[in-house]
């Protein structure tokens, strides 16, 4: 018998979600990360409303709104002509009691990995680092683990998954492919004394970051997080590096005076995120892949929680049939992708369909149309998150889009 009925590699955000949900369905929960509690990531610190909504489903929304944050109630958006509009941000979820927030990524994550080892099923270990995916028959079954000072330690369980990020080495161990076209990438830092910053999210389209976009976002500490991300194609072909691109947006017209006495704390951080597009395979013998691991930010917004905490609802549903069921092949698993693109993938590709359509005019044209009819000042967030939208508005600024960029 298998020591666990579920060995998840990877804590953050999708991995613990993994595991509340898989544990309180009952299953044998292993849940391990290589790095102590808490632990900060390089992020945008952005919980949008869908993020909100996915954690309010978990029932952890007191939980949320106990820990230190910004709330959000409007974003104001800035082309590269100096055009600017402020719209709410819409709620997905009626019953949610906010918007969206500013809340560093230490304290989210830490916050679903409590969450999750607070239940008896769950053994949660953090500084545990996998260093072998044990394999039977072309089929993961299990995980060889450090935890430091020389203690290795083996685990098998009925299934795996890799919930540990955009280089897993879950997913590298069982040879998935790497899909190199699908990649975003982003630099961030924090600054202080950025001037004019009124209290709620912006977002900033400098032509320098174009088709890529850059934000700042205040937070409890009086900084400001600011951050820029554009697809890895546009940056290669920009030919400088990623920090030069983002110190050239901020001396743009528009910014300069902003940050003419900001301070960076710290060193600018830069990763490469993989972006979703149903082509992926993200499940195998034995095994599938959750959050960034299995590639799933947004390619407009580069937002990733919302999409994995959706992935590990989905992912726990699959488990616990393939558990009961005990078929943990690939053919017992592949009801994971099925329900997943199903609830995300239409999203996803009108996502990366706005973001080809980034032009100065034509983001130009749609800011100064939200501002003079605030009725369709919701679009503008389509150009963001394209999600946020009905199809039927979404296809029709997709029209918009395209005449302005004719």
């Amino acid at each position: 018998m298998p020591d666990f009925d579920v060995i998840i590699i990877g804590a953050g955000p999708a991995g613990s979600a993994t595991a509340l949900q898989a544990g309180r369905a009952g299953l044998r929960v292993l849940l391990v990360d290589a790095r102590p509690f808490p632990r900060d990531k390089s992020c945008s610190d952005s919980l949008s409303a869908a993020v909100i909504a996915q954690v309010r489903d978990l029932g952890l929304e007191d939980r949320l709104l106990a820990l230190d944050h910004v709330p959000v109630r409007e974003i104001s958006f800035f082309a590269p002509d100096g055009a600017a509009v402020t719209v709410p941000v819409l709620k997905i979820d009626s019953q949610a009691r906010a918007r969206g927030m500013i809340c560093r990524r230490i304290l989210f994550d830490e916050m679903l990995f409590e969450a999750a080892r607070e239940l008896e099923n769950v053994t949660g270990l953090d500084w545990c680092c996998a260093t072998d995916i044990l394999v039977q028959g072309g089929r993961a079954c299990g995980v060889t683990v450090d935890r430091g000072g020389g203690r290795m330690e083996s685990f098998t369980a009925q299934v795996l998954v890799g919930a540990d990020g955009a280089n897993s080495f879950l997913a590298r161990r069982m040879a998935m492919p790497r899909y190199p076209e699908y990649r975003i990438i982003a630099a961030q830092a924090y600054y202080r004394q950025v001037i004019g910053l009124r209290g709620h999210m912006e977002v900033h389209f400098p032509e320098e970051a174009l088709p890529g976009y850059l934000w700042m976002h205040p937070t409890r500490t009086s900084q400001t997080n600011v951050g820029l991300a554009l697809p890895l194609e546009a940056w290669q072909e920009k030919r400088h590096s990623l920090e030069r691109v983002l110190a050239e947006a901020l001396a743009s017209p528009t910014l300069r005076e902003r940050f003419a006495f900001a301070e960076q704390m710290g060193k600018t951080q830069v990763r490469i995120l993989p972006v979703g597009n149903t082509l992926r395979e993200i499940h195998g013998q034995g095994f599938l892949l959750v959050g960034d691991a299995a590639g799933l930010a947004t390619p407009c917004s580069t937002e990733g929680v919302a999409n994995a905490l959706i992935s590990a609802r989905i992912a726990a549903e699959v488990l616990v049939e393939a558990c009961r069921s005990g078929d943990a092949s690939a053919d017992g698993l592949v009801g994971y992708p099925g329900r997943l693109w199903r609830e995300i993938g239409d999203a996803l590709q009108m996502s990366r369909r706005l973001l080809t359509l980034r032009t100065p005019k034509a983001i130009g044209s749609l800011i100064r149309s939200a501002a003079r009819r605030p009725h369709n000042a919701g679009w503008i967030s389509g150009v963001l998150i394209g999600s946020a939208l009905p199809s039927e508005e979404l296809n029709d600024l997709l029209g918009y889009l395209n005449f302005f960029n004719r």
